[in-house]
């Protein structure tokens, strides 16, 4: 088995809890200039917000574990927080791939509204910077697939709330304006018997090829 190079994951580590800072105190403090931003607890309702705190919380723990190692404290990282560390990649990259893919093109500010301000922190550095991290320096032998499943949890919660705030923001079986900030249900709440199985598999999906690549990079 390879050593973990925890120096290299800790400065990693490190940058991720300091971006997503950033993006956190930009976003709260500056006026909503694009669409899906927002200012101060507003800004809550985003999974993009929420899937970055994650992965700044796993980052933080990670480089504290990591730290006790390198400096001989203790003789390796807790292993649960691998399987942490590998949710939030999967929470951020999935941020990542549907701004990309999805609400670029969706948005009435343009496709690169999606990558200003606050958004450059969390549609794109946080989520390169975690993928980067998770694949190639934390060497998470000592979790199995199954651990990956949890990536589900952050899903499955969001989508909750989400479909909550839908449905009880409804005029004549129309969603009202604002409630429905992703337009995933643009179509009519009968699209989420297609939005949250494809955002099921898609996560699994995500999961198993992060949990794959790592363990062919250690």
């Amino acid at each position: 088995m390879m050593k973990p190079d925890f120096k290299k994951a800790f400065i990693t580590n490190i940058l991720v809890v300091i971006f997503v800072t950033t993006g956190v105190v930009w976003m709260m403090t500056t006026p909503a200039l694009y669409d899906l931003t927002a200012t101060k607890l507003g800004a809550l309702k985003f999974f993009t917000v929420d899937s970055n705190i994650l992965a700044g919380v796993a980052a933080l723990l990670m480089a504290i574990s990591q730290y006790m190692v390198i400096k001989g404290r203790k003789e390796r990282v807790t292993p649960w927080l691998y399987t942490f560390k590998l949710v939030a990649t999967v929470c951020v990259a999935i941020t990542m791939l549907v701004t990309v893919f999805y609400l670029g093109f969706v948005v009435s500010t343009g496709y690169f509204s999606m990558f200003r301000g606050s958004n450059f922190f969390f549609h794109l550095v946080v989520p390169v910077a975690c993928i980067v991290d998770f694949i190639f320096f934390e060497k998470t032998d000592c979790i199995a697939f199954k651990c990956s499943f949890f990536s589900f949890v952050p899903l499955v919660l969001y989508g909750i709330y989400y479909a909550a705030a839908a449905l009880t923001h409804m005029e004549n079986g129309v969603i009202q304006k604002g409630y429905d900030w992703y337009r995933f249900l643009q179509f009519g709440v009968k699209s989420m018997i297609i939005v949250y199985p494809f955002f099921m598999a898609f996560t699994f999906l995500v999961s198993f090829v992060l949990w794959k690549l790592n363990r062919k990079k250690a």
